[in-house]
Protein backbone atom coordinates (compact mmCIF):
# COMPACT_ATOMS: atom_id res chain seq x y z
CA UNK A 1 0.00 0.00 0.00
CA UNK A 2 1.59 3.26 -1.14
CA UNK A 3 0.97 6.22 1.17
CA UNK A 4 2.00 9.86 0.95
CA UNK A 5 2.51 11.44 4.35
CA UNK A 6 2.02 15.21 4.16
CA UNK A 7 3.92 16.20 7.30
CA UNK A 8 4.04 19.52 9.14
CA UNK A 9 7.71 20.48 9.58
CA UNK A 10 9.03 23.09 11.99
CA UNK A 11 11.99 23.44 14.33
CA UNK A 12 11.71 26.32 16.77
CA UNK A 13 15.49 26.37 17.14
CA UNK A 14 16.12 27.16 13.47
CA UNK A 15 12.87 28.01 11.65
CA UNK A 16 10.86 31.21 11.56
CA UNK A 17 7.89 29.69 9.75
CA UNK A 18 6.73 26.08 9.26
CA UNK A 19 6.72 24.21 5.96
CA UNK A 20 5.47 20.83 4.75
CA UNK A 21 7.21 17.75 3.39
CA UNK A 22 5.52 14.94 1.47
CA UNK A 23 7.11 11.55 2.13
CA UNK A 24 6.06 8.38 0.26
CA UNK A 25 6.18 5.01 2.02
CA UNK A 26 5.07 1.48 1.17
CA UNK A 27 3.35 -0.18 4.13
CA UNK A 28 0.86 -3.02 4.70
CA UNK A 29 -2.83 -2.09 4.50
CA UNK A 30 -3.23 -2.90 8.18
CA UNK A 31 -0.51 -0.49 9.32
CA UNK A 32 -1.24 2.46 11.59
CA UNK A 33 -0.33 6.09 11.03
CA UNK A 34 2.32 5.73 13.74
CA UNK A 35 3.87 2.74 11.95
CA UNK A 36 3.88 4.73 8.70
CA UNK A 37 5.69 7.60 10.43
CA UNK A 38 8.18 5.14 11.95
CA UNK A 39 8.85 3.76 8.46
CA UNK A 40 9.34 7.25 7.04
CA UNK A 41 11.74 8.17 9.84
CA UNK A 42 13.73 4.92 9.59
CA UNK A 43 13.97 4.65 5.83
CA UNK A 44 13.64 8.14 4.33
CA UNK A 45 14.19 11.07 6.71
CA UNK A 46 15.58 10.50 10.18
CA UNK A 47 14.93 14.11 11.18
CA UNK A 48 11.14 13.64 11.30
CA UNK A 49 10.17 14.16 14.95
CA UNK A 50 7.14 12.88 16.87
CA UNK A 51 6.40 11.41 20.29
CA UNK A 52 5.64 7.73 20.76
CA UNK A 53 6.22 4.96 23.24
CA UNK A 54 3.92 1.98 23.82
CA UNK A 55 2.27 1.70 20.37
CA UNK A 56 -0.74 0.20 22.19
CA UNK A 57 -2.93 3.22 23.07
CA UNK A 58 -1.77 3.09 26.68
CA UNK A 59 0.88 5.81 27.06
CA UNK A 60 -0.98 8.60 25.20
CA UNK A 61 2.26 9.95 23.70
CA UNK A 62 1.43 9.85 19.98
CA UNK A 63 -1.59 12.16 19.92
CA UNK A 64 -1.54 14.30 16.76
CA UNK A 65 -3.85 15.82 14.18
CA UNK A 66 -4.55 13.37 11.34
CA UNK A 67 -6.48 14.74 8.36
CA UNK A 68 -8.05 17.38 10.59
CA UNK A 69 -9.01 15.02 13.44
CA UNK A 70 -6.93 14.78 16.61
CA UNK A 71 -6.31 11.30 17.98
CA UNK A 72 -3.75 8.61 18.76
CA UNK A 73 -1.63 7.73 15.74
CA UNK A 74 -1.04 4.20 17.08
CA UNK A 75 -4.79 3.60 17.12
CA UNK A 76 -5.52 5.03 13.66
CA UNK A 77 -5.26 2.59 10.71
CA UNK A 78 -3.94 4.21 7.55
CA UNK A 79 -6.67 2.67 5.38
CA UNK A 80 -9.33 4.57 7.36
CA UNK A 81 -7.84 8.05 6.90
CA UNK A 82 -6.09 7.96 3.51
CA UNK A 83 -7.81 10.32 1.09
CA UNK A 84 -8.57 9.67 -2.58
CA UNK A 85 -5.07 10.80 -3.62
CA UNK A 86 -3.42 8.40 -1.18
CA UNK A 87 -2.39 11.26 1.12
CA UNK A 88 -2.51 11.44 4.91
CA UNK A 89 -2.02 14.95 6.28
CA UNK A 90 -0.31 14.94 9.67
CA UNK A 91 -0.05 17.99 11.94
CA UNK A 92 0.76 18.70 15.60
CA UNK A 93 -2.11 18.95 18.05
CA UNK A 94 -3.94 22.29 17.94
CA UNK A 95 -4.05 24.47 21.07
CA UNK A 96 -0.34 23.74 21.62
CA UNK A 97 2.84 25.53 20.53
CA UNK A 98 4.87 23.35 18.13
CA UNK A 99 8.37 22.51 19.30
CA UNK A 100 9.68 20.34 16.48
CA UNK A 101 7.53 18.86 13.72
CA UNK A 102 4.75 16.92 15.47
CA UNK A 103 6.19 17.44 18.96
CA UNK A 104 4.47 20.20 20.96
CA UNK A 105 5.11 22.03 24.21
CA UNK A 106 2.95 20.24 26.78
CA UNK A 107 3.74 22.59 29.70
CA UNK A 108 0.34 24.38 29.78
CA UNK A 109 -1.48 21.05 29.88
CA UNK A 110 0.67 19.61 32.67
CA UNK A 111 0.68 22.85 34.67
CA UNK A 112 -3.12 22.78 34.89
CA UNK A 113 -3.05 19.10 35.80
CA UNK A 114 -0.51 19.60 38.61
CA UNK A 115 -2.47 22.53 40.08
CA UNK A 116 -5.12 20.00 41.09
CA UNK A 117 -2.65 18.05 43.26
CA UNK A 118 -3.53 14.81 41.42
CA UNK A 119 -2.89 12.39 44.24
CA UNK A 120 -4.88 11.17 47.22
CA UNK A 121 -4.85 13.36 50.32
CA UNK A 122 -6.51 11.28 53.04
CA UNK A 123 -7.40 12.75 56.42
CA UNK A 124 -5.24 10.26 58.35
CA UNK A 125 -1.88 8.55 57.93
CA UNK A 126 -1.08 5.23 56.31
CA UNK A 127 0.39 3.90 59.54
CA UNK A 128 -2.97 4.41 61.25
CA UNK A 129 -4.31 1.48 59.19
CA UNK A 130 -3.47 -2.17 59.62
CA UNK A 131 -4.08 -2.71 55.89
CA UNK A 132 -4.73 -0.71 52.75
CA UNK A 133 -7.70 1.61 52.54
CA UNK A 134 -10.46 -0.29 50.82
CA UNK A 135 -13.11 1.09 48.44
CA UNK A 136 -16.46 -0.59 47.87
CA UNK A 137 -17.34 -1.80 44.36
CA UNK A 138 -20.16 0.77 44.25
CA UNK A 139 -17.80 3.65 45.03
CA UNK A 140 -15.18 2.35 42.62
CA UNK A 141 -17.62 2.18 39.71
CA UNK A 142 -17.72 5.98 39.65
CA UNK A 143 -13.95 6.15 39.13
CA UNK A 144 -13.26 3.36 36.66
CA UNK A 145 -13.95 5.25 33.43
CA UNK A 146 -12.04 8.40 34.31
CA UNK A 147 -9.14 6.32 35.65
CA UNK A 148 -8.68 5.08 32.06
CA UNK A 149 -7.44 8.54 31.03
CA UNK A 150 -3.92 8.28 29.54
CA UNK A 151 -3.33 12.05 29.48
CA UNK A 152 -2.97 12.09 25.69
CA UNK A 153 -4.37 15.68 25.64
CA UNK A 154 -6.66 14.89 22.69
CA UNK A 155 -9.60 16.51 24.49
CA UNK A 156 -7.50 19.58 25.33
CA UNK A 157 -6.45 19.92 21.70
CA UNK A 158 -10.08 19.67 20.54
CA UNK A 159 -11.48 22.13 23.09
CA UNK A 160 -12.66 25.41 21.49
CA UNK A 161 -12.71 27.14 24.88
CA UNK A 162 -8.98 26.50 25.35
CA UNK A 163 -8.37 28.00 21.91
CA UNK A 164 -9.98 31.31 22.90
CA UNK A 165 -9.08 31.36 26.61
CA UNK A 166 -5.88 29.50 27.53
CA UNK A 167 -6.66 30.06 31.23
CA UNK A 168 -9.40 27.41 31.05
CA UNK A 169 -8.32 24.23 32.87
CA UNK A 170 -9.37 22.01 29.99
CA UNK A 171 -11.40 18.78 29.88
CA UNK A 172 -8.70 16.36 31.05
CA UNK A 173 -7.83 18.34 34.18
CA UNK A 174 -11.48 18.71 35.17
CA UNK A 175 -12.17 15.01 34.53
CA UNK A 176 -9.20 14.09 36.69
CA UNK A 177 -10.39 16.48 39.39
CA UNK A 178 -13.64 14.49 39.41
CA UNK A 179 -11.63 11.30 39.93
CA UNK A 180 -10.39 12.62 43.31
CA UNK A 181 -13.49 14.64 44.22
CA UNK A 182 -15.54 11.43 44.20
CA UNK A 183 -12.90 9.22 45.84
CA UNK A 184 -14.18 8.38 49.34
CA UNK A 185 -10.58 8.04 50.59
CA UNK A 186 -9.76 11.69 49.86
CA UNK A 187 -10.27 14.53 52.36
CA UNK A 188 -9.92 17.53 50.04
CA UNK A 189 -13.23 17.44 48.16
CA UNK A 190 -14.20 21.09 48.67
CA UNK A 191 -10.65 22.33 48.17
CA UNK A 192 -10.42 20.48 44.85
CA UNK A 193 -13.79 21.82 43.69
CA UNK A 194 -12.71 25.34 44.64
CA UNK A 195 -9.41 24.97 42.76
CA UNK A 196 -11.00 23.74 39.54
CA UNK A 197 -13.67 26.45 39.85
CA UNK A 198 -10.93 29.07 40.07
CA UNK A 199 -9.44 27.53 36.92
CA UNK A 200 -12.59 28.55 35.03
CA UNK A 201 -14.65 25.36 35.33
CA UNK A 202 -17.76 27.31 34.35
CA UNK A 203 -16.32 28.45 31.03
CA UNK A 204 -17.08 25.04 29.52
CA UNK A 205 -19.60 25.48 26.69
CA UNK A 206 -20.63 21.79 26.62
CA UNK A 207 -20.01 21.53 22.89
CA UNK A 208 -19.11 17.84 23.31
CA UNK A 209 -15.92 18.20 21.23
CA UNK A 210 -14.02 16.46 24.04
CA UNK A 211 -16.33 13.45 23.80
CA UNK A 212 -14.04 12.23 21.01
CA UNK A 213 -11.82 10.48 23.54
CA UNK A 214 -9.69 7.50 22.43
CA UNK A 215 -10.13 5.91 25.87
CA UNK A 216 -13.87 6.69 26.20
CA UNK A 217 -13.48 8.78 29.34
CA UNK A 218 -16.10 11.27 28.05
CA UNK A 219 -14.73 14.36 29.86
CA UNK A 220 -17.87 16.38 29.09
CA UNK A 221 -19.96 14.18 31.39
CA UNK A 222 -17.35 14.47 34.12
CA UNK A 223 -17.39 18.28 33.77
CA UNK A 224 -21.14 18.18 34.34
CA UNK A 225 -20.58 16.00 37.41
CA UNK A 226 -18.04 18.45 38.84
CA UNK A 227 -20.42 21.37 38.28
CA UNK A 228 -23.16 19.46 40.09
CA UNK A 229 -20.76 18.71 42.94
CA UNK A 230 -19.88 22.42 43.16
CA UNK A 231 -23.54 23.36 43.43
CA UNK A 232 -24.35 20.54 45.84
CA UNK A 233 -21.48 21.50 48.15
CA UNK A 234 -22.18 25.20 47.60
CA UNK A 235 -18.57 25.92 46.65
CA UNK A 236 -18.18 29.45 45.25
CA UNK A 237 -21.96 29.37 44.77
CA UNK A 238 -22.21 33.15 44.38
CA UNK A 239 -19.90 33.27 41.37
CA UNK A 240 -21.43 34.00 37.95
CA UNK A 241 -21.03 30.46 36.65
CA UNK A 242 -23.10 28.69 39.33
CA UNK A 243 -25.63 31.54 39.36
CA UNK A 244 -26.08 31.21 35.61
CA UNK A 245 -26.63 27.43 35.78
CA UNK A 246 -29.13 27.75 38.62
CA UNK A 247 -31.17 30.57 37.08
CA UNK A 248 -31.39 28.79 33.71
CA UNK A 249 -32.70 25.67 35.44
CA UNK A 250 -35.06 27.69 37.61
CA UNK A 251 -36.68 29.66 34.78
CA UNK A 252 -37.16 26.60 32.57
CA UNK A 253 -38.65 24.60 35.43
CA UNK A 254 -40.99 27.47 36.37
CA UNK A 255 -42.21 28.37 32.90
CA UNK A 256 -41.10 25.64 30.49
CA UNK A 257 -39.12 28.26 28.56
CA UNK A 258 -35.89 30.20 28.93
CA UNK A 259 -36.63 33.63 30.40
CA UNK A 260 -33.65 35.51 28.99
CA UNK A 261 -34.08 38.71 30.98
CA UNK A 262 -34.28 36.77 34.24
CA UNK A 263 -31.24 34.73 33.23
CA UNK A 264 -29.23 37.90 32.68
CA UNK A 265 -30.37 39.37 35.99
CA UNK A 266 -29.74 36.15 37.87
CA UNK A 267 -26.29 35.71 36.34
CA UNK A 268 -25.07 39.28 36.74
CA UNK A 269 -26.78 39.87 40.09
CA UNK A 270 -30.10 41.67 40.48
CA UNK A 271 -28.62 44.45 42.57
CA UNK A 272 -25.24 44.57 40.84
CA UNK A 273 -25.58 48.06 39.35
CA UNK A 274 -22.16 48.06 37.72
CA UNK A 275 -22.81 44.65 36.18
CA UNK A 276 -26.23 45.71 34.89
CA UNK A 277 -24.73 48.78 33.26
CA UNK A 278 -22.24 46.55 31.44
CA UNK A 279 -24.97 44.30 29.97
CA UNK A 280 -27.29 47.17 29.00
CA UNK A 281 -25.79 47.44 25.47
CA UNK A 282 -26.50 43.72 24.97
CA UNK A 283 -30.13 44.22 26.01
CA UNK A 284 -30.47 47.16 23.62
CA UNK A 285 -29.05 45.07 20.77
CA UNK A 286 -31.64 42.38 21.53
CA UNK A 287 -34.36 45.00 21.35
CA UNK A 288 -32.95 46.37 18.09
CA UNK A 289 -32.85 42.89 16.53
CA UNK A 290 -36.40 42.08 17.58
CA UNK A 291 -35.44 39.36 20.03
CA UNK A 292 -36.82 41.41 22.89
CA UNK A 293 -39.41 44.17 23.04
CA UNK A 294 -38.86 47.22 25.25
CA UNK A 295 -41.88 46.15 27.31
CA UNK A 296 -40.45 42.66 27.81
CA UNK A 297 -37.11 44.12 28.83
CA UNK A 298 -38.67 46.41 31.42
CA UNK A 299 -41.03 43.70 32.65
CA UNK A 300 -38.20 41.20 32.91
CA UNK A 301 -36.14 43.69 34.89
CA UNK A 302 -38.92 44.54 37.31
CA UNK A 303 -40.55 41.12 37.75
CA UNK A 304 -37.74 39.34 39.63
CA UNK A 305 -37.46 42.25 42.05
CA UNK A 306 -41.18 41.92 42.70
CA UNK A 307 -40.88 38.17 43.20
CA UNK A 308 -42.84 37.38 40.05
CA UNK A 309 -41.82 35.50 36.90
CA UNK A 310 -41.70 37.67 33.78
CA UNK A 311 -43.10 34.88 31.57
CA UNK A 312 -46.27 32.83 31.85
CA UNK A 313 -45.82 29.04 32.04
CA UNK A 314 -46.43 27.07 28.85
CA UNK A 315 -49.56 24.85 28.78
CA UNK A 316 -47.70 21.60 29.55
CA UNK A 317 -45.15 22.97 31.99
CA UNK A 318 -45.82 20.04 34.34
CA UNK A 319 -44.21 17.70 31.81
CA UNK A 320 -41.08 19.86 31.81
CA UNK A 321 -41.00 19.81 35.60
CA UNK A 322 -41.32 16.03 35.57
CA UNK A 323 -38.21 15.82 33.36
CA UNK A 324 -36.28 18.01 35.82
CA UNK A 325 -37.40 15.91 38.78
CA UNK A 326 -36.50 12.64 37.05
CA UNK A 327 -33.00 13.94 36.30
CA UNK A 328 -32.61 15.40 39.78
CA UNK A 329 -31.38 18.70 38.41
CA UNK A 330 -30.44 20.92 41.37
CA UNK A 331 -32.50 24.09 41.42
CA UNK A 332 -32.41 26.56 44.30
Amino acid sequence: MGIKLDIFRFDEATDDVPHRDVVEVDVPETTTVLDALETAKAEIDGSISFRRSCRSAICGSCSMNINGVTGLACKTPCNTVTNADGVIKVDPMPNFQPMKDLVVHMDPFWDKYHRLKPYLQPADKDEDHERERRVSPEDMKKLVDVANCVMCATCYALCPVVSVDPAFAGPAAIAYAYRFIEDVRDSQRKERIAQISEDYLWLCAHCYACSYCPKHVDPNDRIIDVKRAAIKDRVMINERGPRHALIVSKTIKQTGMLAETEVVLGTVGRFNVRGMIKVTPQALRMVASGKLTPTEMLAGTAAPMLGQPSMKPIPKVDEVRTIFESLEVPVS
